[in-house]
């Protein structure tokens, strides 16, 4: 995958204000100020004003974040990919998710392999964040890990660090069973009306009505009904709104 689009260059410019006290002022008459304590975040190759944000606030650059993380995976000692199925970049924010083509589970019509989703933006919409995922093999759903496994966050005026990414990928292996568990628990139950009132109630009424009939409430299992969902936030939803229907069905479903 091409992450030179990822790696645009920004950079930090003081911010002017016109200061317009009246529409009869003539324009050239209005003085303009520095507003104390603000400054601009702009992307440098086209000039564009991405956001303005506090003097406190500490950019963590795309470029930056992603060199650390492909150092540390390097040394990891995990093989993995970056996976374009579920990444993405805007001016104002970013996803990219790795997938580690050994870290497997399994349901019982194809292998899942653990990913890893990691989150930036300029405007201040999320701070840096990292979160164990997964990636169906048989058709490329992608979920989040949730509930199980511990996310990692990290506001940016904190910094952030992968220097612990090994210790990360270690600590995930040893929730392997239990998240295994899961998806057989989730492979025997059957969807019932409270599962499907859920749906409609934390995740879409109409994405709910979208992937269940009524006479399969009953016929179907929880498992087969994550994977409609997760198969249309994958390939139906755009990039930008994934993230959240994703977190969203981690939770009803308890993954």
């Amino acid at each position: 995958m091409n992450l030179q689009p990822f790696c645009f260059p920004v950079t930090l410019r003081t911010v002017a204000v016109d200061n317009a006290k009246s529409p009869l002022i003539d324009i050239d008459d209005q003085e303009s100020f520095l507003p104390n304590g603000y400054k601009a975040i702009v992307r440098e190759d086209t000039n564009e004003v991405i956001s303005i944000v506090k003097d406190s606030y500490k950019i963590v650059k795309n470029n930056d974040l992603i060199d650390q993380l492909l150092r540390s995976l390097a040394t990891s000692g995990y093989q993995f990919r970056i996976d374009p199925s579920h990444s993405f970049v805007e001016n104002n924010r970013m996803r990219l998710m790795i997938t580690f083509p050994e870290l497997l589970f399994r349901d019982g019509e194809s292998d899942i392999a653990l990913s890893a989703f990691i989150h930036n933006s300029y405007d201040q919409s999320e701070g840096v964040r990292f979160y164990f995922g997964a990636i169906r093999k048989i058709c490329s759903n992608g979920m989040v890990f949730g509930q199980i496994l511990s996310k990692y966050y990290s506001k940016h005026t904190s910094g952030f660090s992968f220097e612990d990414l090994g210790e990360k990928l270690a600590d995930a292996r040893d929730y392997f069973p239990v998240i295994q568990e899961r998806i057989n628990r989730l492979e025997t139950l059957r969807v019932d009306e409270q599962l499907v009132e859920n749906v409609s109630n934390k995740i879409s009424k109409r994405l709910a009505e979208q992937v269940i009939e009524q006479e399969e409430i009953g016929r179907i299992t929880q498992w087969e009904m994550l994977n409609r969902l997760t198969n249309y936030v994958s390939h139906d939803l755009d990039q930008r709104h994934r993230a959240r229907y994703q977190d969203n069905i981690s939770k009803v479903f308890a993954l």
